[in-house]
């Protein structure tokens, strides 16, 4: 089966995507950030409070999530469709949004927040109440997976287990980080950068800040 197709920015996403988003969001459902949430969890740090959201929530994190796809189709770097490798993918990408979100796992916290304070210094609290409001960012998605690339990351006690519990681990990591450091490089050549892509591509899907 020939790879999907690579979209042009401001085209709709592909069948591949539309398609294998919808049937992988339906068979993790259970996974799938909670878009009622009526009682904050209590967290560590302020920063990583639960934000209560409106129903129209779950546009926004399968908003973010179908960005995410599209823009590393638009690397042309997505596995044929159908295949194990692409399913894996778009479980990835879901699920660790998910755990970011949901989970309420001290390793997982503490990896999230240390990850903007190293990358992002200032800018860290505003970025990570983005992501709560809205899912990934380009910034949220390049400090965990600069965070990931250090083997010390994983050696923190229950890493691992928080994210099992949202069934990944290091494995699922090192896809996506491999996926990002492939599609920096193609856009690079391009005079782009990720960030500019997922930007356009976040405005093109449902639940961006402009609806």
């Amino acid at each position: 089966m020939p790879a999907a197709p690579v979209a042009r920015l401001g085209e709709a996403p592909s069948p591949f995507i539309r398609a294998y988003l919808a049937i992988t969001l339906l068979s993790l459902a259970p996974l799938v950030p909670d878009t009622s949430w009526s009682q904050p969890v209590i967290q560590p740090t302020p920063v990583m409070r639960t934000v209560a959201q409106p129903a129209r929530t779950s546009s926004v994190y399968i908003g973010s999530v179908m960005a995410m796809l599209a823009t590393f189709e638009d690397a042309g770097i997505l596995p044929p469709e159908g295949t194990p490798q692409a399913n894996r993918i778009i479980k990835a990408v879901i699920q660790f949004q998910s755990a970011f979100l949901k989970s309420d796992h001290p390793a997982v916290r503490q990896f999230f927040t240390e990850a903007h304070r190293a990358k992002l210094g200032s800018r860290a609290d505003e970025v990570e109440t983005s992501f709560r409001q809205s899912g990934w960012s380009a910034d949220t998605f390049d400090a965990v997976m600069t965070a990931g690339q250090f083997e010390t990351a994983w050696n923190a006690d229950g890493l691992s287990e928080g994210f099992r519990e949202f069934n990944i681990g290091k494995q699922d990591f090192d896809i996506l980080a491999e996926l990002y450091q492939q599609s920096s490089r193609a856009f690079s050549t391009q005079g782009k950068s990720f960030q500019e892509v997922y930007a356009q591509r976040r405005r093109e899907m449902p639940g961006a800040k402009s609806e």
